[in-house]
């Protein structure tokens, strides 16, 4: 997954798999000065034996722990303010809860791992971290309610439709964040958290209160508006973190 990622392999058009060029598709966004992508820096243009696989996969296990645990750490924050009621210029009255405007910050998680190793460790940190979830659920079965207070439990259709909204809304801010690398610093994580706010809220709205509240619609519209300026904002901290979360080699100093 990692290394289909980092090479943007794409379906060709009448079969099998070609690499992407820069101007085509997301990577239209990215300038003629932009410096080009040497895969050659991960050595996939070798193949290796039994143990460079293993020192490939050790490698990026070590640097997916940092990143899984920060988003780990986010999805405790936001079970713990699930049921914080807040209300921003009228939008939200009964519904919009603290837990809602932290979402935001898994995204901002997201595209630092993004930043520095690139679309397929940033995917792998999302799908590690919810495989964490959903593995400590499934694992603590009944004796669940000795770690979590049962009367703060989210219902499966709350779960599910948070999970979904996650999940599809990072894969395609992911996508889009590594197509709007360049020498515009702002470029990637705007359009990255534009993308969330519109996917994220676009799934979890409708699957949680459709059928259940006739406001959905205006919710749906309201919570993406309140997601995308709450990315705008968030465009400061990343800014005053791009020092500190370099790309690796191969992505061409973006």
């Amino acid at each position: 997954m990692v290394q289909a990622y980092n090479k943007h392999v794409v379906p060709g058009r009448i079969g099998g798999l070609q690499m992407a060029p820069h101007d085509r598709g997301l990577y239209r966004l990215r300038t003629a000065n932009d410096a080009s992508v040497t895969f050659s820096a991960y050595g996939y243009s070798r193949k290796g034996g039994f143990t460079d696989r293993l020192a490939f996969a050790l490698a990026a296990a070590v640097r997916l722990c940092i990143a899984v645990t920060a988003l780990l750490s986010w999805v405790i924050g936001v079970f713990l303010y699930r049921d914080t009621p807040v209300e921003l210029f009228g939008i939200g009255t009964g519904w919009l809860t603290l837990a809602h405007l932290l979402v935001p910050v898994g995204f901002f998680c997201i595209f630092l791992t993004n930043r520095r190793y690139g679309p397929g460790y940033a995917f792998a940190q999302v799908m590690a971290a919810m495989g964490a979830v959903a593995g400590f659920v499934v694992l603590a079965g009944p004796d669940v309610g000795g770690f979590i207070p049962l009367d703060s439990i989210p219902t499966m259709r709350e779960s599910g439709a948070f999970g979904a909204a996650f999940i599809a809304a990072s894969f395609i801010a992911t996508i889009t964040f590594d197509g709007a690398r360049g020498p515009r610093w702002w470029t990637a994580p705007l359009f990255g958290f534009l993308s969330a706010a519109i996917i994220f809220a676009a799934v979890y709205v409708p699957a949680l209160y459709a059928g259940a509240n006739p406001d959905w619609p205006a919710h749906t519209l309201g919570y993406m508006g309140v997601l995308a300026a709450e990315g705008i904002v968030l465009l400061v901290p990343f800014w005053a973190l791009r020092r500190m979360v370099p790309p690796m080699a191969g992505f061409g100093g973006y």
